[in-house]
């Protein structure tokens, strides 16, 4: 069947970027329930000052750490913005009016009072995020989505940090997010190359399995936190490369390895979440310009394609993006920024929350609540940061 023709928008030569953003359009932001939390943000946004933001007491959730807020999401979003290389095909296409691929607007639904947030974010680099250009603006970004999305984990996968690399980034995240022990996964085959990082909030206890899946490689690609009602798998799976060079080896060595451990960890009878940049594109519409234009390209192939549908049938899990907003289309969460494709919202969608279908269950005990991709933190594109949110049941 056909599917009906989409409208599309045309985008004004020299739109700045938050009437770029504005028009692309962002996920709707997450209710925050707490009006201490609202009158102390709007507060420094209004002075653009570091201030410490602390979010009051509340029974059903625990107390918030301190979160210094340089600037507010949408000035820094827009200084890095501002600064997008004029060159690119996008930008040029963009100057001469090209059009954007329409995105559905996916609703965000008001944070649970109890239950269990994981984000993860593909970073390009942690060290490049804390010191290097548009640090300051990219260090807001991050300390920003922590205070509105408060999330229990937050992964930052392709690190790239060498193992004595880590102390100092450490020390860093510490000042910046403070109220988190971090867990690292760190790549010993060459330097400079992937790396997962786990930063667990305080009073949570989760056990920590580190590189499990493929350990045989040393990429630090996989950190597993088992919660007392989940299991949290995050990773940054394997890019299969120019030429698909890896892809014999994504496709025979770690699918199955990646399925073996979600299949083991769910044995016991504990759901399972998988959480991250799994480099695949499932379906049409997870690619702009769909696939007659990509089946070479990493991540687009037919046959990475075909082995996410077999690990979603192996559990059985479900796609949580897909589970809420089964007909949405132009929700992305990679752009490269190599061609400048965020504007156009060009994208691809390579960031995943998995869930075990049993958390898919209205009446489960703790039961998949949100999913989301948070591209007003990625102004010039790479990877968004993607939010899964977990609901416990009402005793």
């Amino acid at each position: 069947m056909s599917e009906p023709k989409k409208k599309r928008m045309r985008l004004p030569a020299g739109a700045t970027a938050a009437e770029v953003m504005a028009l692309v359009g962002s996920s709707t932001p997450l209710e925050d329930q707490s009006p201490a939390m609202d009158s102390a943000i709007a507060e420094t946004d209004a002075l653009a000052k570091k201030r410490v933001v602390a979010e009051p007491a509340d029974a059903a959730e625990p107390a918030e750490p301190s979160l210094k807020r340089a600037r507010s999401t949408e000035e820094a979003a827009a200084s890095i913005a501002a600064e997008a290389s004029t060159i690119t095909s996008g930008a040029k296409a963009l100057a001469k009016g090209a059009v954007a691929e329409p995105r559905t607007p996916t609703e965000r639904r008001p944070r649970a009072a109890d239950g269990l947030v994981l984000v993860h974010w593909n970073v390009g680099g942690l060290n490049a995020l804390l010191t290097g250009k548009k640090s300051d603006e990219r260090k807001a970004l991050l300390v920003n989505l922590v205070a509105k999305e408060r999330p229990d984990v937050l992964a930052i996968s392709e690190h790239k940090l060498q193992q004595n690399k880590v102390d100092a980034a450490a020390e860093a995240l510490r000042e910046l997010l403070p109220g988190y022990a971090l867990h690292w996964a760190v790549c010993t085959a060459k330097n400079g190359y992937s790396g997962l990082v786990a930063l667990v909030r305080d009073g949570l206890a989760p056990t920590v399995e580190i590189d499990t899946v493929c350990a045989d490689l040393n990429e630090g690609r996989t950190i597993t936190l088992g919660f007392d009602e989940v299991h949290a798998v995050l990773a940054y799976v394997p890019n299969s490369g120019s030429g698909l060079k890896r892809l014999d080896e994504r496709i025979e060595t770690w699918e199955p390895a990646m399925r073996a451990h979600l299949k083991a960890l769910g044995k016991g009878g504990k759901p399972v979440v998988l959480l991250g940049d799994l480099n695949v594109c499932h379906l049409d519409a997870d690619i702009w310009n769909g696939p007659a234009k990509t089946s070479k390209n990493p991540g687009c192939s037919p046959r990475e394609r075909a082995a996410f549908g077999e690990l979603l049938a192996d559990g059985p899990y479900v796609d949580c993006f897909r589970e809420l907003h089964p007909e949405a289309t132009g929700c992305f969460s990679f752009w490269s920024t190599m061609q400048g494709n965020k504007p156009l919202n060009r994208g691809l969608r390579l960031d995943y929350a998995v869930a075990s279908a049993a958390l898919a269950a209205a009446d489960a005990p703790l039961a998949l609540h949100d999913c989301a991709y948070l591209d007003e933190y990625a102004p010039n594109g790479d990877h968004a940061p993607s939010l899964v949110a977990l609901k416990r049941a009402a005793a």
